[in-house]
C-alpha cells in the first residue's frame, strides 16, 4: 500500500502547521517530509506512525487505495 502524499499535506496545512513546524512535530526532517507529501518516497512504517500521530489520525486513513487516490469517503446514502 502506498501513502497518499496529498491528504497528509491537506491535514497539515488544515491543522495551521507549516511544513518544517510539523516535521519537528512529528520527528521527522523537512525534507523527507516534503518527499513523503510530494509523493517522491512512501515513508517507513515508524515514520508514518510519527505522521499519523502529529496529524491526530489512524495510519490507514493517510494510506492511498488501490487506485493511489485515497481513502474512498462515501457520502448520503447509498442508491
Amino acid at each position: 500500500m502506498r501513502t497518499d502524499g496529498r491528504l497528509i499535506r491537506r491535514r497539515r496545512i488544515r491543522l495551521g502547521h507549516g511544513l518544517n513546524r510539523f516535521a519537528a512535530l512529528a520527528g521527522i526532517s523537512g525534507p523527507a517530509l516534503s518527499r513523503i507529501e510530494n509523493g517522491q518516497r512512501d515513508p517507513r512504517p515508524e515514520t508514518l506512525k510519527k505522521i499519523a500521530d502529529a496529524l491526530g489520525c489512524q495510519i490507514d486513513e493517510v494510506m492511498a487505495d488501490e487506485t493511489g487516490a485515497g481513502p474512498q469517503v462515501q457520502s448520503g446514502p447509498a442508491a
